[in-house]
């Protein structure tokens, strides 16, 4: 793994383990996750896992990492105006999160 890779790698596996900062923090999560997203094709196969892992961490505490960003604004809105790929799913964890309570309740 290159320097910049593993960088992102050890900050976001350190902040995963800390949804209780605040929605700016949280944003700045989102970021690196997207940053770590542009360089998953120099990554290896075991770094791909470990990233598996991390985000697997991310979805467990997915309710938390959405109340802190719905603290700054909607995270809809804010997804909209990045203009955020689809494919980078930790931005839309408030889908993930309320279609998760339409299952349950």
């Amino acid at each position: 793994m290159d320097k910049v890779s593993q960088e992102l790698m050890e900050y976001f596996a350190k902040a995963i383990n800390h949804p209780d900062v605040s929605g700016f923090e949280a944003m700045e999560l989102f970021d690196i996750r997207s940053q770590l997203a542009k360089r998953e094709h120099i990554l290896s196969e075991d770094d791909k896992i470990a990233l598996e892992q991390l985000d697997r961490q991310l979805l467990t505490s997915a309710d938390l990492w959405v109340t802190r960003i719905s603290e700054i604004g909607d995270l809809a809105q804010l997804r909209k105006k990045a203009h955020v790929l689809p494919s980078h799913w930790w931005w839309y964890l408030d889908e993930i999160v309320s279609r998760k309570l339409e299952a349950i309740g």
